[in-house]
């Protein structure tokens, strides 16, 4: 009799906990109860607990990714994968979000690692870390504080981005402060100050394997101002520790300052983004330098097609060098702006201080669970670059994209793309090597899962 209580007992509390807690992806088409009309709603739950998966892998073979190849280079073949563990805790006054990421390339950690086989000297381990985690308290409904790492992710992400295709992607370390109306206005402030470890003496700041600026502010600003028109304005400072031995108290600070403004109006949507940079640069050199995109944009049902152009501005090598005029555009993503093969990325480096004009069209194809993609670009170098004191010419190459995704479900997706570029000879003694007459090609595939493991709420 005892044992048939306790199972009783045991099955009870099963049913009980099965009621309070919703696990799995599918929660949501589970039969709803019946209403009971004679008693009152129980109220909403305050709180609630997410937690998540972000997994992706992508098979690549590269022939011109990045770097544009010889006819004597050989095709590179991997695998890399980034997965991601997401807590997400929120309550009426508080949140707090934590996901825990490992990237690595298939093969490039020890199997056998941490089973006494091999020595820590042998070992290739990867590191496993915070990609984000952050504090958020809600000071109303409106304003709120977000403390800890974190994505900064603005306006189009040109200048601030996730930059979700690199494998680890982009977070700050950072104090944000949020204030959103809900219905036509939102601003944000950003600070960090960057130390690379806990100095008892000095600001110091001399990060291991890469550079990262010291100090940052950023202000955001989102105002609709009516039906149609849209105005984003974003000024941020960013400041680099002087490179000159000890001058560890001189911070070069460099200003970024401008915004967008958007027009929209039934299928169609018109652009224009501007920013100057201006300050000094990682160096201690005055800065003078510039950015604008307009772009139109028609939407319809299932097609969509983007006309636009980017223009950064660099040094005209025919002048003396007194100013640097290359626009560095921030913390932000190039691969979905100036094509997927990612040939420039880095500024001013992958341009030679010659500054770019890119013109591009896409033309984008989607109905139902797939998604079709065709970009087009044109690359002109915006400066006149010399070559035993004679300019070359400007034209540096064409670019063509194709991607294809398709969603099996609401967690899974498969992508795959192909991008091959046509490259001149300018473009050749700019970027300091390849053989115009090789043909750089690159394609992916690549899987992605994001479920949701577990939902609470209490």
């Amino acid at each position: 009799m005892k044992q048939k209580s306790q199972t009783k007992f045991i099955c009870l509390f099963f049913v009980m906990f099965s009621a309070q807690y919703t696990f799995g992806q599918d929660s949501s088409k589970a039969a709803a109860p019946k209403a009971d009309t004679a008693k009152p709603a129980p109220p909403k739950p305050q709180n609630t607990l997410t937690i998540s998966v972000d997994m992706r892998t992508r098979t690549e073979l590269r022939h011109g990714y990045r770097v544009i190849p010889t006819e004597d280079t050989s095709i590179a073949f991997f695998t890399n994968q980034r997965t991601r563990l997401n807590f997400d805790f929120k309550t009426k006054k508080f949140d707090f979000y934590a996901s825990l990421q490992d990237t690595r390339v298939w093969g490039q950690q020890d199997p056998r690692e941490g089973q006494g086989i091999t020595s820590p000297t042998e070992a290739t381990t990867y590191p496993l870390y915070m990609f984000e985690v952050f504090a958020e308290p809600h000071f109303s409904d409106k304003f709120s504080v977000r403390i800890g790492r974190q994505r900064i992710i603005y306006d189009n992400q040109r200048l601030y981005a996730e930059n979700d295709w690199r494998l680890p992607g982009n977070s700050h370390d950072a104090v944000r402060l949020i204030f959103n109306n809900r219905i036509n206005f939102a601003t944000e402030f950003t600070a960090a100050y960057n130390q690379y470890a806990e100095n008892n003496f000095t600001t110091n700041y001399k990060p291991n394997g890469f550079a990262n600026y010291k100090t940052l502010l950023v202000h955001y600003l989102n105002w609709k101002l009516s039906k149609n028109f849209t105005l984003l304005t974003l000024n941020t400072a960013d400041g680099f520790q002087s490179s000159l031995p000890n001058d560890y108290q001189t911070t070069n600070m460099r200003f970024t300052s401008g915004g967008r403004l958007e027009y929209a109006s039934y299928n169609w949507y018109v652009t224009f983004s501007g920013y100057y940079q201006y300050g000094k640069d990682s160096a201690g050199k005055k800065l003078d330098a510039y950015y604008i995109q307009p772009e139109i944009k028609y939407n319809s049902k299932a097609i969509t097609v983007r006309l636009g152009l980017e223009y950064l501005s660099g040094h005209n090598a025919s002048k003396p060098i007194d100013k640097d005029n290359n626009f560095v555009p921030l913390y932000g993503v190039a691969h979905r702006f100036m094509g997927n093969m990612d040939l420039f990325t880095t500024f001013p480096a992958d341009v030679n201080n010659a500054g770019l004009v890119n013109p591009y069209l896409f033309l984008w194809y989607q109905k139902g669970k797939v998604f079709l993609r065709c970009e087009n670009h044109l690359f002109y170098s915006q400066n006149d670059f010399l070559v035993n004191s004679s300019p070359v010419k400007k034209y540096l190459g064409f670019e063509n994209d194709w991607r294809l995704n398709y969603k099996f479900n609401s967690f899974s997706e498969i992508e795959t793309g192909f991008s091959w570029a046509a490259v001149t000879d300018a473009m050749i003694t700019i970027k300091k090597g390849g053989d115009s007459k090789a043909f750089p090609y690159w394609f992916y595939l690549s899987l992605k899962f994001t479920p949701t493991i577990a939902r609470f709420s209490f």
